[in-house]
């Protein structure tokens, strides 16, 4: 959800007369014209911005719970990987992914092994 203060921002505009493009450029694009759009329509029908519940599919797989598992996961002291922790919390590889790079962020690397360099003669 946006904050408050853009919601009130967009009200008082609304009120005040202004269309949604106009609300859009005095904000300068910090949010999308469409959901201006969408708030002046909520503004004109209720009286207020009523956002009852965030939008989008929700969340069934990254949960809180489960980075909460993935994270102790990684705090013993034998290392796993991703392959081995997506077997045992029986997700996905790919979730496992995103919940290590996005939610946790952490970056995958490999140790090279370089050659000891020797005194030029």
């Amino acid at each position: 959800m946006k904050s408050k203060d853009l919601q009130n921002v967009v009200i008082s505009k609304y009120k005040n007369g202004d269309s949604p493009p106009m609300i859009f450029r005095h904000l300068n694009g910090v949010i999308g014209l469409r959901t201006i759009g969408r708030w002046c329509k909520m503004i004109k029908e209720t009286g207020s911005i009523n956002l009852s519940s965030p939008t989008g599919r929700p969340r069934v797989i990254r949960t809180k719970t489960m980075i909460q598992k993935v994270k102790n996961r990684l705090k013993r002291k034998k290392r796993v990987s991703s392959r081995k922790l997506a077997s045992d919390l029986d997700i996905s590889e790919r979730s496992v992914r995103r919940i290590l790079k996005k939610d946790l962020d952490l970056r995958p690397y490999k140790k090279r092994i370089e050659p000891f360099l020797k005194k030029e003669l």
